[in-house]
């Protein structure tokens, strides 16, 4: 399953199982979040809320950016 990648907002982000992350597979972004899900493959839930907690942190760094 596709997710939205919360850097380049494309539908890009999916379950690297050998590398264990979730990474957006467009070539110009490659974003990538390191999660540890309890099995192999982690559940919708999981990747949405890891996806969810780190467009907040990308909010907060790019608020924190046009602050200074």
């Amino acid at each position: 399953m596709t997710f939205i990648c919360p850097k380049c907002k494309r539908y890009g982000m999916e379950w690297d199982g050998r590398a264990k992350v979730l990474i957006c597979y467009y070539n110009t972004c490659n974003h990538a979040i390191r999660i540890n899900p309890e099995k192999p493959i982690p559940s919708d839930e999981q990747i949405s809320r890891a996806i969810n907690e780190e467009e907040a942190h990308l909010d907060q760094i790019g608020r924190s950016a046009t602050a200074k």
